[in-house]
């Protein structure tokens, strides 16, 4: 379950500082972060193993192998209590260096905690480990609460990323927080959780309404400053956790029908390109780097493939992907300008979740010929 990242150079002390350095506009470190780019580009694994990153184990990883199939429930209830942070919520397990600041390791993220939630809910269902699974769950409560308020009103909500202050707020985040509000609304420990989280989830879901931009599309960050952007795999994050949402409370649907509808119809007119059969990764502003291709936007556009029930469609589009990233019996997450594949099995990286959605699109297939 190991492996390599495409983030874990960046958080070794030096390389980080560089990086960070470069956010915050020092250009006197240009020609090292070339340097570094040049030998990560061309030379991932040799890179990392000469400066000794480790190879690392993720808890949401974990979750959707469990949801695929290839972990028992009694082992990722194992690796949930042995990764969990601050005794309610999951990370990442090196310093992350973003645009938004710099977060250290094992900062618990609303992006990955729900994936955890989730398996909790289904593995108390099945009685595999009940009470430590429902235990875990509750949990996570106290973490969702810690999340900073960046606006609040009667009718809207927004949190930060992580319990920590922050300068920008990110849309694709708060899509998970009242993902993982609806979660509480449904399963949490006592009444008065229940009628918190069912408002907190609604709040912050018509806040995220409102962000969506007339042609469907979402920014990264919830403002117009420098440095924004528009990519696919966040903007599929978004409709993924609306669709959610959605499921769990079926009195939000007149509401959000209308906006992943809107959403979708962005994703496949400016994000897919129809000549290659693959998903870009920006359709505004991104980074400047080398690569052209990430599977983690194939995979989360495959799922929201199946989410709308476009079967025929999602199983091309999956032995294409497939035909692209998969190599020699192994797994790249990107392919550069020179089309070379890079990041041989970086599993968080698109990979298991691009495995995830294609054992959902196996079982949906299955169960259409029933």
């Amino acid at each position: 379950m190991k492996s390599y990242d495409p983030y874990d150079i960046w958080s070794l002390p030096l390389f980080g500082r560089v990086k960070n350095s470069w956010s915050a506009g020092d250009r006197k470190v240009l020609p090292v972060l070339i340097l570094i780019g040049i030998f990560e580009t061309f030379f991932p694994i040799l890179t990392r193993k000469i400066c000794r990153a480790p190879r690392n184990e993720f808890a949401h990883v974990i979750a959707m192998h469990y949801f695929i199939g290839t972990v028992s429930g009694t082992h990722a209830v194992k690796k949930f209590k042995e990764l969990r942070v601050r005794s309610s919520g999951w990370g990442l397990p090196f310093n992350w260096y973003s645009k938004n600041g710099v977060y250290g390791a094992n900062t618990p993220y609303i992006t990955n905690t729900p994936y955890v939630m989730e398996a909790l809910v289904e593995l108390g269902a099945a009685g595999c480990q009940s009470e430590l699974a429902s235990e875990m769950f509750n949990s996570t409560w106290s973490f969702l609460e810690s999340l900073r308020i960046h606006h609040s009103d009667e009718n809207f909500l927004a949190l930060s990323y992580a319990p920590v202050n922050e300068p920008r707020t990110v849309v694709n985040a708060n899509s998970y927080a009242a993902f993982a509000y609806s979660l509480h609304a449904l399963h949490g420990v006592n009444s008065d959780v229940r009628a918190v989280a069912g408002d907190k989830s609604k709040r912050i879901t018509a806040w995220l309404i409102k962000q969506q931009k007339p042609d469907g599309r979402w920014l990264y960050y919830a403002d117009d400053l420098e440095g924004n952007f528009v990519d696919c795999f966040h903007s599929c994050f978004i409709v993924k956790n609306l669709i959610k949402i959605m499921k769990n409370d079926p009195s939000l649907e007149r509401d959000i029908r209308p906006v992943i509808e809107k959403a979708f119809t962005y994703i496949r007119e400016n994000l897919f390109d129809d000549y290659v059969g693959l998903c870009k990764r920006f359709s505004e502003g991104g980074s400047k780097d080398p690569f052209r291709w990430d599977l983690y936007d194939q995979a989360e556009y495959l799922g929201l493939l199946i989410d709308f029930g476009l079967l025929d469609e999602a199983s091309n589009f999956c032995s294409k992907v497939r035909n692209r990233f998969f190599r020699k019996g192994r797994w790249y997450c990107r392919i550069d300008v020179f089309g070379r594949l890079w990041g041989k099995e970086f599993l968080r990286w698109g990979i298991v979740p691009f495995q995830y959605h294609c054992r959902r699109l196996e079982n949906r297939l299955q169960s259409s010929c029933k």
